[in-house]
């Protein structure tokens, strides 16, 4: 018959072994349930309606909260500035009425600074007459940022 030091060292180890076992079930049970709701997710999320010709502006930084994340898509213009005829409006002091546009040339797309007094920053640069888009360039316009994306 074995000691009692045995069978305590033998209850030890599968207690040991079966708190391991459980633990390491509980975490893959947790992952799994976890990443099958972001698949969910992912698959609910539709992807932006854009036609192969169209450029979209998202807005990243603004002032105002009920711009950040806006996406504006567009095809041959685009209009900036703090008049209401604009299509992207932005209520600050300042951005021009008429600040900038956004205009298709070919198959390209233009940024073209109207002569607004606080300059258009394309990339951290300012802006000075036009300049030709490409994917990613940043645009801002006052204390607004937009990604231009294509």
């Amino acid at each position: 018959m074995p000691s009692m030091a045995l069978i305590v060292k033998i209850v030890r180890v599968v207690l040991e072994y079966g708190m391991l076992f459980w633990l390491l079930w509980f975490v893959l049970h947790l992952s799994r349930r976890m990443f099958t709701n972001v698949r969910r997710e992912i698959k609910q999320q539709k992807p932006p309606v854009v036609t192969h010709h169209e450029a979209v502006l998202t807005v990243e930084k603004a002032g105002e909260k009920e711009l950040i994340g806006r996406r504006f898509a567009f095809n041959d213009q685009i209009s900036i500035g703090r008049g209401s005829d604009n299509d992207i409006v932005i209520p600050e002091r300042y951005v021009s009425h008429h600040h900038t546009v956004i205009f298709r040339r070919g198959s390209q797309y233009v940024i073209e600074d109207l002569g607004s007094m606080n300059h258009t920053y394309l990339n951290e640069q300012i802006l000075k007459g036009s300049a030709y888009l490409k994917q990613g360039d940043v645009i801002r316009v006052g204390f607004v940022t937009l990604k231009f994306e294509r």
